[in-house]
This record gives structure tokens, sequence and C-alpha cells, in this order.
């Protein structure tokens, strides 16, 4: 079944051009518009249902797309509701994925939906449609016993789990006489190796247990596997009952599925109202305006609100389907209308659809201002919904439509105005917004008029900003004054290393030692328990605030007796356990960003090298000048096993043990964009000095998290380094253009 309804959609993530500050020119390389729908498949067969009311917000509520081009993810849309009809994107070649449900790598009730990756291509002052059909991604199996089976077998159970190497239970489903006849749901990912089944029971004649067990292979998506147990005889020799287990491999259908029924929908783009559900237009002057109401069953209410309709028919409020005929033509004389549609096939009245008009009887008398008007429709199932639109009336010559968060990007937006009277110039005036602003705060942005249509795509904006912006035509400057927020690009926090705690032994980079708050953290797990903290909070050396981090390289511990060489250090992520006199490490945090580099004060001092594993990987010796390290890489999500450590996934897990040495590397599977800095001297003059370290992407995947690491000691990893060598670091910057 194909539900024809936006149930998917993404992250509005990427800064799209750079500029100036107080500059705002238009692109030259234009924009063009998006019409995108989307189709969900579903896989759900023999039985057919619709969702509950429940069932069918949640699914609208929480579907997803995205959006994006070269420099990655451009919009992001959560909810259906927040999808617009039109959305505008500046010319040149996008991609976009969808994805609706609960992916859970086992269940019984979530089933997930996704589209592949679609590619499009928007054109300046064109608009380009796209749809995309989601598929279930889910892997089904359901356990059948024949007869023989269950007269031989008392109270059969089976266990039916994806061979990925989780055990506890989360990935598994069991079919017992309460979940006989159900599909379990499953989601294979790239650690798959099939579904492992294992059947247990007691054979009614002895009492004796039964275990059988195996694994299919090579499963796939949108694929049932039914489990049919058999009976195939007795041994006599052996006294046991044999059971032969068939696998049904069955591609799901794209015919049959869930029914998604929606309640009653708005439309009005067509018949006067934009789409923000408001149409403007001077005194006198406005003519007639419509909405079509559209239900899956019949529609039983209609409500019309608003306090004008008190100056036409003594309310502010009627239901235009349940009220008296005499009331009605008062209703019709005063210039509100409406008729139900025609079914094609029947050529009957359609009672399902409806549409009211506003007559310019009603519209022609509305006095200057803004009248809001709140139409809320129900069906005979009790769907209900309410929409409000606003006419405007006023006398100037342009207005401004209201602007959309998909017209705002991290550096750009798209202004827009409708046009009431001709004038020979129409344009906006844009300003940061703050507390006290004078007229020649304003920049003038020449506008494009395409019909009625008034609209300029400014650039050079800063993100997370605020901004003012009105109509100008000719000599006229609209008193009325809009204003939107761009998108904030995210930032690393306690980036200047001003929070710091010691609860203990530890000195933490955090608010406290709770491991879910701490958001950096550094190798003084393993350090402080001889007695040293190898990286601290400092105030000799920093650039702003109070403190910057000091990272200092040290042998730790009493030389000849015991003891280990310890690069000052710290780290986007967790210090997980420490193995003998070596650590484990969690590197990483979510992130779904795209930044192009990454800026930050350093101060280093180097050391020659005077403590040396002959293992390390730079063949660094005794005497060398020791080198600093700063590098920054964006991961993909996929958990992969080596990112494993005590049943919970990492972007990167390091271990430094020699005999298991696990340790990050730029080319491992994941990273999506990378960029490091290497000293090989002194740096920082007489205090501190600025960096600059541009990541280089490699591929348009999305990105998940971030890893950011600094050492006073390149090969501290292999705890070779100098002792002293050190580091100061404050102030980190992402840098978007």
């Amino acid at each position: 079944m194909e539900i024809n309804k936006l149930l998917i959609a993404s992250v509005l993530v990427a800064a799209v051009t750079a500029g100036c500050a107080h500059e705002y020119p238009l692109m030259s390389t234009g924009s063009g518009t998006l019409s995108l729908s989307t189709k969900v498949q579903s896989e759900v067969q023999v039985v057919s249902r619709a969702l509950t009311a429940d069932q069918e917000q949640q699914l609208a509520e929480n579907a997803i797309i995205w959006i994006s081009n070269s420099t990655g993810l451009v919009h992001q849309f959560i909810g259906t509701e927040s999808v617009p009809e039109s959305l505008r994107l500046l010319s040149g070649n996008y991609t976009a994925e969808a994805w609706v449900g609960d992916s859970v790598p086992a269940s019984w009730d979530k089933t997930f939906y996704k589209s592949g990756f679609k590619a499009f291509d928007i054109a300046a002052g064109k608009n380009t449609e796209l749809t995309l059909t989601c598929r279930v991604a889910n892997t089904l199996a359901s356990v059948r016993y024949s007869d023989e089976v269950l007269e031989v077998l008392t109270d059969p159970v089976m266990t039916v789990a994806l061979e990925d190497g989780i055990a506890d239970g989360s990935h598994s489903l069991t079919f017992d006489q309460s979940t006989l006849g159900k599909k379990g749901r499953f989601m294979i990912n790239s650690r798959t190796d099939g579904l492992r089944w294992t059947l247990t029971g007691t054979q009614s004649s002895d009492g004796a247990e039964v275990t059988k067990t195996g694994l299919i292979k090579d499963i796939k998506a949108a694929t049932e596997y039914r489990l049919n147990v058999t009976f195939s005889g007795h041994d006599l020799t052996v006294g046991g009952v044999f059971f032969d287990i068939e696998v049904e491999e069955e591609p799901i259908g794209d015919d049959s599925g869930v029914a998604v029924v929606l309640p009653p929908n708005f439309f009005a783009l067509e018949a006067g109202f934009d789409d923000d559900n408001m149409c403007r237009g001077e005194s006198g002057n406005i003519g007639r305006k419509s909405v079509f109401i559209s239900a899956c069953s019949q529609l039983t209410d209609l409500d019309i609100e608003a306090d004008i309709l008190k100056d036409f028919i003594g309310l502010t409020g009627v239901d235009i389907l349940n009220m008296d005929e005499s009331f009605g033509d008062k209703v019709r004389e005063a210039g509100i209308t409406w008729q139900y549609g025609i079914d094609e096939e029947t050529k009957e009245l359609d009672l399902k659809c409806l549409r009211v008009n506003f007559e310019e009887e009603f519209t022609n008398k509305l006095p200057e201002g803004s009248h809001v008007i709140t139409i809320t429709a129900v069906d005979e199932d009790n769907r209900k919904s309410t929409v409000s639109y606003t006419i405007k009336v006023t006398d100037a010559p342009a207005i401004i439509t209201p602007i959309q968060q998909s017209d705002i990007s991290y550096t750009t937006a798209h202004l827009g105005a409708e046009k009431l009277k001709e004038a020979s110039e129409f344009g906006f005036e844009i300003r940061e917004a703050s507390a006290s602003r004078s007229y020649e705060d304003w920049t003038r942005v020449a506008a494009i008029v395409d019909g009625n249509r008034i609209y300029a795509d400014v650039s050079g904006l800063k993100d997370g900003s605020k901004y003012e912006y009105r109509v100008y035509a000719d000599d006229y400057v609209a008193e009325e004054i809009a204003t939107f927020t761009t998108a904030k690009h995210l930032q690393l926090e306690n980036a200047g290393f001003e929070i710091w705690c010691k609860p203990g032994k530890v000195l933490i980079p955090a608010a406290n030692d709770d491991t879910n708050n701490r958001y950096w953290d550094t190798g003084n797990h393993g350090s402080s328990t001889i007695g040293s903290q190898v990286t601290t909070n400092a105030t000799d050396y920093k650039h702003g605030g109070t403190y910057s981090a000091k990272l200092s390289s040290q042998y730790v511990g009493v030389p000849g007796i015991a003891g280990k060489f310890a690069a000052g250090n710290i780290f986007i992520g967790q210090y997980l356990a420490t193995d003998g006199m070596d650590g484990v490490l969690g590197w990483g945090r979510p992130f779904d960003d795209r930044p192009t580099a990454v800026k930050a004060w350093v101060r280093y001092e180097p050391k020659a090298v005077d403590n040396v594993d002959t293992a390390n990987s730079d063949g660094v010796q005794k005497g060398d000048t020791d080198r600093g390290i700063i590098y920054i890489a964006l991961m993909d999500g996929v958990n992969r096993e080596a990112n494993k450590y005590d049943n919970t996934y990492w972007p990167s897990v390091v271990k430094t043990k020699s005999k298991d040495r696990q340790l990050f590397s730029k080319d491992q599977e994941g990273v999506i964009g990378y960029g490091e800095i290497i000293f090989t001297e002194a740096f920082g003059g007489d205090d501190m000095a600025e960096i600059t370290i541009h990541i280089d992407y490699r591929s348009d995947a999305p990105v998940a998290n971030i890893i950011f690491v600094a050492s006073a000691s390149k090969m501290g990893d292999y705890f070779t380094g100098g002792d002293g060598s050190t580091m100061w670091l404050d102030d980190i910057e992402l840098i978007y253009e």
C-alpha cells in the first residue's frame, strides 16, 4: 500500500556561503524550489488494519528527511508538520534521504521504513519535484509448529536472535505459546552474520530436555523468514526426538500495508492564501478567497470562528454544517458560501470534500488591519484538524510575507514580500538586531519582482544571529519590522577550559565527576594513581577567561622501580579503564554539524625525547626533539565491534597496552573528515599563538560524532616522548565556511 503523505524528514546543518558581517549581496547563483513528497510502502500482510490516532501522531512526529549537498547536511525536518510544501534552495546538486518509524534491533511491533539516497538538481527560478519512497528496512521472522511436533514436545520455545555479537537479549525475540503467530522484526547491520535460532522444549514421553540450534545466513532486509518446525521420527538407538527446521524465505510484497488514515486536510494555496495561510490586499480590493477541506470519511462539523464575524452575522463563530436553514441564509448573505465536491466516479456529492468561499462581499468590507479566521473540521471518525487563516488589509505598496525556517540557513536567508501596488523599485532593508539602532544601520538589498511576489536571497550573515528586516518601495519604507534568527553552528562544550573539578584525586575538565556529564577527559585517571596529574588547569599562559588546559608530559612513578612515561593529553570522550599501567579510552561525542576548520590558541615547549618504546610507529629515538599534536576527526554513526568496550559503543576505542594495542588512525573506518597539526619545534612566541587546522572531508555521509585530541607528545600512545614537554591549549573554535 502506498501512503501519499509526507511521513519523513532531516538536520538542517550546513553553511552555504560566507561573506562580510555587514554586507548582504544577492546570491549570484540564484535559487529554485523543491516540491517534496514521500510514499511509505509497508510489509504488513494478511491482516489489514488502520493505525490508531496515537500511532499516526507518533509516526508523523518522528518522521525524518535529510537534504544535503557537497558541503554536507543542509536541511533537516523532524515531523510532517515541519515540511514546507515548497522549499527554497540555492542552485546546485543535492541528495535527499528519508525514513520513518523505529529502528530497534528486535521488536514485535516497531517497523522501520527507509528510502535510499536520491540525487536531484536545483536550477535558478525553477521548481524541482521529488518523490522519496520509503520501503520496509526490517527483516521479519515467524515460527510455526506442525501438529506432530506439538504432540511429542511440551511447550516448545523458539528464540530468534541477530547473530551480531550482542548477547544481552536486546537483539533477540522469544516465540512461545503467547507469541506464536506473530512476526518478529529485526534490524540487520554491517555486523550481522544472520539469524540464530534456538529451539528448546520438553519431550512428552520421558521429560527429557530438547535443544536444537542453527543459523540462517545471508539474510536480507524486507524479507520474512518462516521457521517451520516439523517432526521427522524417532531414533531408537539414541531414544531422542529429531526436529527439522525448514526456513521459507519470502520477499515482502509492496501491494499491501498499513493504512495511515489522516485527519481532514486543508488546502488554500490556489485560492488566494499563501503557504503561511495569509493573504494581503488593499481595502475594498481583496476579492474572493477559498479554503478546501478533504477528509478520509464524511465531514460532520465545520466551525468558522473570527472576531470580525460579529460585525456580519452577530456571532463570532458558526458551524456551517449544523445550523438551521434560515441562519445559513444569513451567513451566505454576509459573503461566506460553501459547497461539497463531486465524486468523479459516481458523479454524486462527495461528503468528504468541502470548499469554503469568503466572497468579495465579505472580504472587501473588511477594515484595515489583520483578521484571523480559524476553521475546525471534524470527520465521522472524530478526527479533527484546525487551521487559522489571516486576511491582512493594508494600503501599503508591499507587505512582508512571513519567513519560514526552511528559508534560513546558517549564513543565508530568503526574504519575501507581496506586491500590492505598482512601484519602480522594491527591496528590503536588513540589519543585525540590537537594543539600540539608527537609520544608518540598515543595509538595502534590491529585490526581484515576479508577478506579485517580491524576494531577495541574502548571504554573508552570521550564524546564530538575530536579524531585523523590512520592505521598501520607491520612497516608501514599511513601519512593520520582521525578524529571523540564523541557524547556530555547533561548537565544542567547555572550549575555553574554564570548568574543572577535582572530586577525589583526579582533576577533570568538567563540572563534576558524573561520567554522563563529562565532555572532555584526560589521562589523569591513570597518572593520578601514583600521584601525578598530566593535565591541569593553568593560569601562566592563557588566551581568554581564567584558565587554559596545560598538558605536561612526564615520567610517572619511581624511576627504576615502577612507573611509566605519560603524555600530557586531553580529548573529547571518556577515560574508560586502567589496565595495569595502561589506559582504555573512549574517544568522541555525538555531533551532527560539518565544520571546515578549527582554530585554537596554543603554546608548545618541547623537550628532548628521553623515554622510548622502540615499537613506536614514527621511529622516534632518544635525543630527538619531542613533537606535539592536535587533531580533529568527524565520524559516522556506525557501531563497529572494534569500537565497543563494556557493551558500549564509542566513535573510537583506544587501548595502549602493547599486547593488544589499538590506536586511532585517520584512515580507519568511520572517518568522514580529518585535520591535524604537528608541532616540531617551540610555538607561541612569548605567549600563545593562534592555529588553524583545515578539515579534509573524504565522504558526503552525515556526521554523527566528533573526535578532538591534543597531546604534548605525539607518540604518547607508545609511552614515548620528552619528560617536561608541555602544551597549553585554549579557546577552541570550530569554523564554518
